[in-house]
């Protein structure tokens, strides 16, 4: 072992360096983006969000409806007192759906009934607050003593999202040193729990041509992903959970469109189509999302030499960890799982099970303690800690690989 006053420097911890670098290098990459990926173009993470979509839901949106506020009083206090607005949502879903069931087209929310419309009504307008807090940007501001400051607001006039950390990271991962691999490893694919539209946006703005499964210009149809006769893409987006620029026109539900924010058609105040529950009480045939499920899942098992890169994600949604966990654990599987985590008191719970498994040699975790590999690390571990682990510093490592101390001290 060799200590060089900051790094205690092993064969081992060598090794696992040289071993995540070629894994972060395999051709076939598939990326799963989630909120912390967006948080730095001003984009709320999910407790900030749901705060701000339930404030303006009760001083601004239905400020003057008794109803309307008694329900949402009575879904917080009915879930999980840390739950956000992805479990409201759930929760909201749910009395949708039983409304559905009942006779007399009502839920039972305690001692009082409310009906499918005010359910409805409450659903759609909180999908709405959501899309507009993120269109335009929103972001809670501390001082450094953990008082809480005035928040930094977006609005249509002044928008405060930045797509710069996404261009830098489209240019990283289609940059000079990756060029010439679309024939060994097909296009990029980049699943995403976002609603927002920066990765997108910023694979049009570096001009690398992209599948997002709808068919036309600014106003498109979905389609679905299609095979070989469609034109050559260098990346494809699938988007789990909707996006702010997708809807469901009123004058023809069966179809779902991604259209421009504040166009006079296809109809005014369409249905904006995320769905961040598990739960829907739509009819299934007129969304996407089984399809983009599956497309996950296929490509995880698709039996080739895969890495799949985690970044911005906590690990809390069960379909995806479940989805990741069945394809890791194929017995022919040849995936390997690179996740990008903040580790504070610990790892995220599944992610500490998951590589002390059998198949959790495939697994390596960059976190701000250092490096893991199944059940071994943390390495290369600075008293400061690594920011390595952030979208900014995953951009920084497919621009210039490891960090400078790593790459000097395996010198």
């Amino acid at each position: 072992m060799i200590d060089n006053g900051f790094l205690k420097i092993t064969d081992e911890a060598n090794d696992i360096a040289e071993q995540f670098e070629k894994a972060f290098n395999t051709p076939k990459q598939t990326w799963l983006l989630a909120a912390g990926a967006s948080f730095m173009s001003n984009i709320p993470l999910m407790y900030p969000l749901t705060r701000r979509v339930l404030e303006l839901a009760r001083t601004e949106t239905f400020k003057d409806e008794g109803e309307i506020l008694s329900t949402i009083d009575f879904i917080e206090s009915d879930i999980d007192e840390n739950a956000h607005i992805e479990i409201f949502l759930t929760h909201l879903a749910d009395l949708i759906s039983m409304s559905v069931r009942s006779r007399d087209q009502s839920a039972q929310l305690g001692n009082a009934k409310v009906g499918f419309d005010i359910l409805t009504k409450l659903h759609n307008a909180l999908l709405e607050i959501i899309s507009d807090t993120i269109r335009w940007g929103y972001r809670e501001n501390w001082a450094e003593d953990g008082q809480q400051l005035n928040p930094s607001v977006g609005t249509s006039e002044k928008p405060i999202v930045t797509i710069e950390h996404h261009l830098n990271f489209v240019r990283a991962v289609f940059g000079r040193n990756r060029a010439g691999l679309e024939a060994l490893r097909g296009p990029v694919e980049f699943f995403t729990t976002n609603y927002d539209t920066l990765i997108e946006d910023a694979l049009a703005l570096r001009g690398v041509p992209y599948d997002d499964g709808f068919s036309g210009g600014s106003i498109a149809f979905w389609a679905g992903y299609g095979g070989a006769a469609n034109p050559p893409h260098k990346a494809r987006v699938v988007k789990l959970h909707g996006s702010i620029d997708w809807v469901a026109p009123k004058d023809d539900a069966s179809r779902l469109l991604r259209v421009r924010h504040h166009d006079a058609y296809p109809a005014p105040k369409n249905q904006v189509v995320i769905y961040p529950q598990s739960t829907k009480y739509v009819n299934t045939q007129l969304d996407p999302f089984a399809e983009l499920f599956q497309r996950f899942r296929v490509n995880l098992a698709d039996g080739s030499e895969r890495v799949l890169l985690v970044c911005g994600y906590s690990f809390g949604d069960e379909h995806i960890n479940q989805d990741i966990e069945v394809a890791m654990s194929a017995p022919d599987s040849q995936l390997t799982l690179v996740a990008f985590s903040e580790e504070r008191d610990a790892l995220p719970p599944i992610l500490d099970d998951w590589r002390k498994t059998s198949w959790g040699e495939r697994i390596y975790i960059v976190s701000n303690k250092g490096l893991y590999n199944g059940d071994r690390g943390p390495f290369w571990e600075l008293d400061e800690g690594r920011d390595w682990w952030t979208f900014t510093g995953v951009t920084e490592m497919l621009s210039d690989g490891l960090p400078a101390d790593i790459q000097e001290a395996m010198a």
